[in-house]
């Protein structure tokens, strides 16, 4: 039985889907979602995870039944790690923490084990790309800029109009036109998401705010070379789960990562796309329950 429940965090409206066992002391699995989808996502694989562990799946800040946040400021990426980590606190309720993010949701989930390491066990990536190591990727990879050019009409001032008279069919390409052929409740929900003025605004502002945006493809050398990469460490346990077909990193992303997780360990699907967890539930399920009995 998943439940739909709300938390206040700093001011404002938290929605999330819980998954709990009442009095029990499981393990808690967080679950951060991307961009553009929201917390249901995670709804296929919640359902074959075993009910020895609990589960929680908020929508990000802004997205989908979640509190649009006051001001744009506050989707930086700072403010959203602090954000993340008191909710984590208010439902935790003294229970081992296992973090998992993918896309918008690991890059939260990166840097809040790095700073919050109190507050969690083990982390779990599907598909982010570690900040440090995204950062010296642009840098370095045309391949990855070319990759990442995407950002750019997402950051328009005019994006949501875009968007709007194209009936959002970026988005649609970007999380797979079959979903929305196959018409299912899932897809009609993300597309009232999309439609919604505010909460549009409210995704693209975590594009709008990123620390680091994207250089154009044609950038001089000198520009390249001004762009600093941060030092992000991770010192927790931590399982990188990658679809090699994924369309918006290139496998350059992953160079080196080690230097900044030491206790990484990777598992890639050949088949898989940048929708890892929604095309391959039963092999994620598999490689999380082998990480989390290690």
């Amino acid at each position: 039985m998943v439940d739909s429940k709300y938390a206040m965090v700093d001011g404002a409206s938290i929605h999330y889907l819980s998954r709990e066992e009442e009095g029990a002391k499981n393990p808690l699995i967080i679950m951060l979602h991307g961009f553009p989808e929201n917390a249901h996502t995670w709804e296929g694989l919640m359902a074959i995870l075993p009910t020895t562990l609990d589960i929680i799946a908020p929508d990000l800040p802004g997205y989908h039944l979640s509190s649009p946040l006051p001001s744009e400021t506050d989707y930086q990426v700072p403010s959203l790690i602090g954000r993340m980590a008191a909710f984590i606190e208010k439902v935790k309720k003294g229970r081992k923490v296992i973090l998992l993010g993918h896309d918008w949701g690991g890059a939260i989930a990166w840097p809040l084990a790095a700073f919050h390491q109190t507050l969690i066990s083990k982390l779990i990536i599907v598909n982010a790309a570690h900040p440090s190591c995204f950062t010296r990727a642009i840098k370095t990879s045309s391949m990855q800029r070319e990759k990442s050019q995407y950002i750019a009409t997402l950051i328009d001032r005019n994006a949501e109009r875009i968007l709007s008279n194209t009936d959002f069919q970026l988005l649609k390409n970007m999380i797979g036109s079959c979903l929305f052929e196959q018409k299912s409740s899932y897809s009609r929900e993300l597309l009232n998401d999309w439609r919604d003025p505010e909460t549009l605004s409210a995704m693209l502002s975590y594009y709008r705010q990123m620390p680091q945006q994207v250089p154009q493809m044609n950038v001089s050398k000198k520009v390249l070379d001004d762009i600093r990469i941060p030092e992000i460490f991770i010192h927790c346990p931590t399982l990188l789960l990658w679809g090699e077909q994924d369309d918006a990193f290139d496998l350059s992303v992953i160079d080196k990562i080690e230097h900044y997780v030491p206790q990484i360990t990777k598992r890639f699907n050949p088949s898989a796309s940048h929708w890892l967890h929604r095309e391959k539930p039963e092999w994620v399920r598999k490689e999380m329950i082998d990480f989390l009995r290690a």
